[in-house]
């Protein structure tokens, strides 16, 4: 966005709000707080500004970022592809598609251990692993993430 880009949003909007007295060094320090931003944004912020109810005065520069930031969030938001349409479910119920079934053991021999102790959690290889394509997915994006 250029200086006489933003000039001509910064104009419109003080002629919708009725500031007539602002100065081309009003228009440098606005243009200063907002240059980050795309024209686009700048745009739909100050209609907002202009459309905005029982507003009376020009918005500061903090409020005009404010808006202006948010416009642009929105507007990614509604560019993302909409959410799943279906609940999430896992392809194996037992593991969570972790690849390891949780046990508790109660002080006992069940968890594989010979001798007496305290009673612990412990997991064991979940029998969906050859099977279980969204652990089978992970174990490969693993597997290139560690080359």
């Amino acid at each position: 966005m250029t200086e006489l880009e933003f000039g001509k949003v910064f104009a419109i909007l003080a002629t919708q709000l009725r500031w007539t007295d602002a100065d081309e060094m009003a228009v440098r320090s606005y243009y200063e707080a907002l240059k980050g931003e795309t024209l686009d944004t700048v745009k739909a912020s100050a209609q907002k500004f202009a459309q905005e109810a029982g507003r009376r005065f020009f918005p500061t520069t903090a409020e005009w970022c404010e808006v202006a930031r948010h416009t642009a969030t929105e507007t990614l938001r509604k560019a993302l592809p909409a959410a799943r349409e279906q609940p999430w479910r896992h392809d194996c119920g037992e593991c969570e598609d972790t690849g390891f079934r949780p046990f508790k053991c109660v002080g006992t021999s069940i968890c594989g251990r010979r001798f007496k102790h305290q009673p612990h959690d412990y997991v064991e290889i979940c029998p969906c692993r050859q099977t279980n394509a969204t652990w089978q997915r992970q174990q490969r994006f693993g597997a290139r993430g560690a080359s």
